[in-house]
């Protein structure tokens, strides 16, 4: 009797052990460790959304989404505009019955994964790879209620809408009579312009100087200033207290504009997150001081045109 149960003993180190001794029935701290990271993904709880067509829309890689199917019905995967199927592999197949199908035209095909399930509560797992990313589900069947149809929203999506966001303001900042130039000349005869300005306010875009030759006014720029971040400049008419934009053009870093003010405002954003420059002018021209400064600025300006 002891000797078949040391031969038992022995017979079962064999079965789970390799040649390190390593112990098949038992995972290592460290896969387990690894192992609880996947698990938690697979049970995250998304908030997903409805789609126009009354699809369950996931937000891809947020979790493992798990699809309810039903016997005799088909569930549709439907995948992103333009995304091409490589591979798709089931952990079931015996079971679950599906196909492959495109809807559309180009550029814009949409690839379709279909399921169907052979019996109800029923569970396996299915991986989608296409030329742009790699889906991994968890399908399930009821007897009766399933998702007719699966859709997906992704987070590049999202970044192209916050490109398309940005350039619809820099267009619109482009629309607003602010045009680069390169033939309109900056005075530079300081003995004829008046410096006696006032520039109030905290933010990236408050000029560095505002200056007028008698006709137009010149408001210079950070150099930093990025073209499309460029605030609008609005005329403040003290009789009507009313904003009105006025047209301007932006020489290297200066706003030419094409009257003189007493009061304006430098706008960018809305609402809490508005940013906003009064510049006031005083009666007085500015003192010799300063002329001397923007003269030896100006100078520098010359040398690296």
């Amino acid at each position: 009797m002891r000797t078949l149960f040391l031969g038992s003993l022995i017979l079962s180190s064999l079965l789970f052990a390799d040649d390190f001794g390593r112990d098949f029935a038992n995972l290592t701290e460290k896969e387990k460790k690894d192992l609880a990271i996947a698990q938690e993904w697979i049970r995250s709880q998304t908030t997903t959304m409805s789609g126009s067509n009354g699809e369950v829309v996931f937000l891809y890689g947020a979790s493992m989404p798990s699809i309810v199917t039903a016997p005799l019905r088909l569930t549709d995967i439907a995948l992103e505009p333009g995304e091409i199927i490589k591979d798709v592999r089931a952990g079931d197949t015996v079971r679950w019955l599906i196909d492959l199908s495109i809807s559309g035209e180009e550029p814009n095909l949409v690839s379709h994964v279909i399921v169907k399930p052979t019996d109800k509560d029923l569970q396996t797992n299915l991986k989608i790879m296409t030329n742009k990313r790699v889906y991994t589900l968890n399908l399930v069947s009821q007897i009766k209620d399933y998702m007719p149809s699966v859709a997906f929203n992704y987070v590049n999506n999202i970044s192209a809408t916050l490109e398309s966001y940005k350039k619809t303001m820099k267009e619109k900042s482009e629309s607003k009579n602010f045009k680069k130039t390169k033939d309109e000349a900056i005075p530079s005869n300081v003995d004829n312009l008046d410096f006696g300005y006032t520039v109030e306010g905290d933010a990236e875009f408050k000029p560095l100087r505002v200056y007028n030759d008698g006709i137009k006014t010149y408001v210079q720029m950070p150099k930093n200033l990025k073209f499309y971040e460029a605030p609008v400049l609005m005329i403040l008419d003290t009789k009507s207290d009313e904003n009105q934009i006025v047209n301007y053009r932006l020489k290297l870093d200066t706003y030419i504009v094409d009257r003189l003010f007493n009061k304006a405002v430098l706008i960018s954003n809305v609402g809490d997150k508005q940013e906003k420059i009064t510049i006031t002018k005083k009666s007085d021209k500015a003192n010799q001081e300063i002329v001397e400064n923007v003269l030896y600025d100006l100078s520098l300006q010359g040398k690296n045109r």
